[in-house]
């Protein structure tokens, strides 16, 4: 009777272990919120979407501007905000938010959706948003508010050109979105220390002639410096010394190797991508410095 039983546990353990094998595991999809500044109609975003979305082990939602709110940075709605059903310009679900980039980021982590998103990506921009820009580009802005709630962002902008098509930053933007789903390297990275996840700001030039040269890791530049002063037409006057890189400049057919800024790639054939800080605050020195300046 014990070799039976014994011998009858292991024939079920063996079908059990069969049924686990033969069953399919159906792995929770990747949540990933999609906005932008142009508005819930707009191209970028449309062909953003269609990619993402092919994808079915991604889970897309979009909460979007109902209008193009270009240029308005990291602002927010205080009074009441209006969101409705919507849809892309390729007719995918969304929602339009009567309001900021900011807004419908916001909405969408804090009200719209069952569960916070893994990633937020915010574009695709109709213009590049690189140097000082990142300063006012609601596609920027949203993707801050999203990192400052705790969820990595990207912000993806295309470059102003003749024939502007979004199909390879959409492109390029799936594929990093599968690399920061299948890399624990690379989440690590961008979720960051105390909460503060990064943003990466990721710009395609569009080339008249030629062909996109690659994607490099830059810095962002500036496209004003002052780097001195000459006399002026008095003794109390003074003229600055101003160097000036183009912000909207893009020659694709470049022979430059190695570009040191987010200006110097745009203008030289390279799509760029900047990892953002949520703010200016350096938190690693909240605490070191506090024996020294609190009272």
């Amino acid at each position: 009777m014990r070799r039976h039983g014994r011998h009858l546990f292991l024939t079920v353990l063996a079908l059990a272990a069969m049924l686990v094998a033969t069953t399919p595991v159906h792995a929770a999809k990747f949540r990933v919120l999609v906005g932008n500044d142009d508005g819930v109609g707009a191209a970028g975003i449309a062909e953003l979407v269609k990619v993402l979305a092919a994808d079915s082990s991604l889970e897309v939602s979009v909460f979007a501007p109902a209008t193009n709110q270009s240029g308005t940075g990291d602002r927010i709605t205080t009074g009441p905000l209006t969101v409705k059903p919507a849809t892309t310009a390729d007719g995918y679900p969304a929602f339009s938010v009567a309001g900021y980039p900011a807004d419908g980021i916001l909405f969408g982590i804090l009200q719209g959706l069952p569960q916070r998103p893994d990633l937020v990506v915010t574009g695709i921009n109709q213009g590049q948003n690189i140097g000082e820009l990142v300063n006012i580009s609601g596609t920027v802005g949203a993707a801050l508010s999203a990192a400052r709630l705790g969820i990595p962002a990207f912000a993806v902008s295309q470059g102003l050109g003749p024939n502007i098509s979004y199909e390879a930053a959409a492109r390029y933007t799936y594929q990093l979105v599968n690399r920061f789903r299948g890399s624990a390297t690379f989440r690590y990275r961008l979720r960051g220390s105390g909460g503060r996840p990064h943003v990466l700001n990721i710009n395609f030039p569009t080339c008249a002639t030629g062909a996109v040269r690659g994607v490099r890791s830059v810095p962002l530049g500036r496209s004003q410096k002052v780097v001195g002063y000459d006399e002026g037409s008095s003794a109390e006057v003074w003229d600055p010394i101003v160097v000036t890189t183009p912000l909207g400049s893009t020659d694709c057919d470049s022979t430059l190797r190695t570009p040191l800024t987010d200006l110097e790639a745009m203008n030289n054939g390279f799509a760029s991508v900047t990892p953002l800080d949520v703010d200016l605050t350096s938190e690693g020195l909240v605490r070191p410095i506090a024996r020294f300046v609190e009272q």
